[in-house]
């Protein structure tokens, strides 16, 4: 059966590249969606409630699951105020075969951790953006501080990998 993984956080702080190597570590069997590319560069879509992106997005998950992925990992800011319910029915279809993980780090940290991208956002785009603690409540993991990504990486393929 299919796991969804849906790795949520403020930008720059750290889930694209957590995403990215976590799908190189589970590949060529994982599909790696990003909200970005969906929303911004396919859609076109302001980032508001019931925007095109989310069908787009929930498309892509059925795709995957026909084509046989054993592995589908959404990763995005996919902030509550605009996601939240869309990611509540997801919960609800997928059971406990969605894995939710939140990067809850401080501004600090996601402000050090953009610096070593090749393409940075500036800090007040970083401060703009910035969404204290959104958790949905129904996260299996918290990303703190400490966590580094390869931390990261094998605590979800570990849970990717139970039973």
């Amino acid at each position: 059966m299919t796991k969804l993984i849906v790795l949520r956080g403020n930008s720059g702080c750290g889930k694209t590249t957590t995403a990215q190597r976590l799908r190189q570590k589970l590949a060529p069997d994982c599909l790696l969606i990003n909200q970005d590319v969906v929303r911004r560069q396919i859609c076109h879509a302001p980032d508001h409630k019931n925007n095109a992106s989310i069908k787009v997005m929930a498309d892509l998950i059925t795709w995957g699951v026909q084509q046989g992925f054993s592995t589908i990992v959404l990763e995005g800011i996919l902030k509550c105020s605009v996601y939240g319910d869309w990611l509540r029915r997801l919960q609800g279809q997928w059971g406990q075969r969605l894995i939710s993980a939140y990067f809850d780090v401080s501004f600090a940290t996601t402000v050090a951790r953009n610096q070593q991208k090749q393409l940075p956002f500036t800090d007040e785009q970083l401060q703009q953006w910035w969404l204290g603690h959104d958790v949905l409540g129904n996260e299996a993991v918290l990303f703190g501080e400490q966590e580094q990504v390869t931390d990261q990486v094998e605590l979800l393929t570990r849970l990717v990998n139970e039973d």
